[in-house]
């Protein structure tokens, strides 16, 4: 759910969906509509699309247990380097380091300057730093000082790191996001939330409640089908079941 989603949209979201869904069993035997239904708010879907299909091997292959070993982690749907970095590190205590964007900013500004190497490299070089049986400690500080202290923007005097990068200027890892607004991605999302109330929805009824035809919305759904986030039957769609 953290994947490009603030904490404070996730907090709530949380708690509603492992009330929901408490194990990997739960969620494995739920259908991918009810999912996305109780995910509905978060955006990006394909996430909920993965922990599903994540949470049906882990049933099918582990016994319902994550393994804990980062490349069992990674072969899992979803589950990328850092998101493997972090189940290493919170949920087993392991000295693996994850390089998220706040962990990414501080080691670039105190180590790299103005080159900033690919998230493999920092991530190799990252264990080096990792006191050794302090892999979750070292993690939460990281992430605590880059979202308080050693911020991309504004940053603190008290930063504890200032002695060692000394003056900063904003820190900008990519290219600024497109428009969301009217995006694939925005009726994408609208297409869902809307599935997520109704039962199912005409594709006529469904470019009236957009608030004007998108021309390419056939393409979306064409998408969100081959997708398995939505089904089409007698011109209606719906959450699969």
């Amino acid at each position: 759910m953290l994947q490009q989603t603030q904490v404070d949209r996730v907090r709530i979201k949380y708690g509603e969906f492992v009330k929901e869904f408490p194990t990997a069993k739960v969620l494995a035997d739920a259908s991918i509509g009810d999912v996305l239904r109780v995910w509905s708010g978060l955006g990006y879907n394909r996430r909920a699309k993965y922990l599903h299909s994540c949470a049906k091997e882990i049933v099918l292959a582990y016994g319902g247990k994550f393994p804990k070993d980062e490349a069992e982690l990674k072969k899992l749907p979803g589950i990328g380097i850092s998101t493997a970095a972090a189940l290493m590190s919170f949920s087993f205590n392991e000295d693996t380091p994850m390089i998220d964007t706040n962990i990414r900013r501080i080691i670039s500004r105190v180590f790299f300057k103005t080159h900033i190497p690919s998230d493999k490299e920092l991530y190799i070089f990252a264990k080096t730093l990792i006191p050794a049986g302090m892999g979750r400690e070292w993690n939460y500080a990281m992430l605590d000082a880059g979202a308080t202290l050693c911020t991309a923007r504004n940053h603190s005097d008290e930063c504890p790191f200032a002695v060692l990068h000394c003056v900063v200027n904003d820190f900008v890892y990519k290219k600024p996001q497109a428009r969301f607004t009217h995006s694939r991605r925005f009726y994408r999302g609208k297409i869902l939330q809307l599935l997520a109330k109704e039962e199912n929805i005409s594709v006529a009824t469904l470019h009236q409640s957009m608030g004007k035809k998108v021309p390419e919305m056939n393409d979306i759904l064409l998408d969100l089908k081959n997708e398995g986030l939505i089904v089409k039957r007698n011109g209606k769609i719906s959450l699969p079941l």
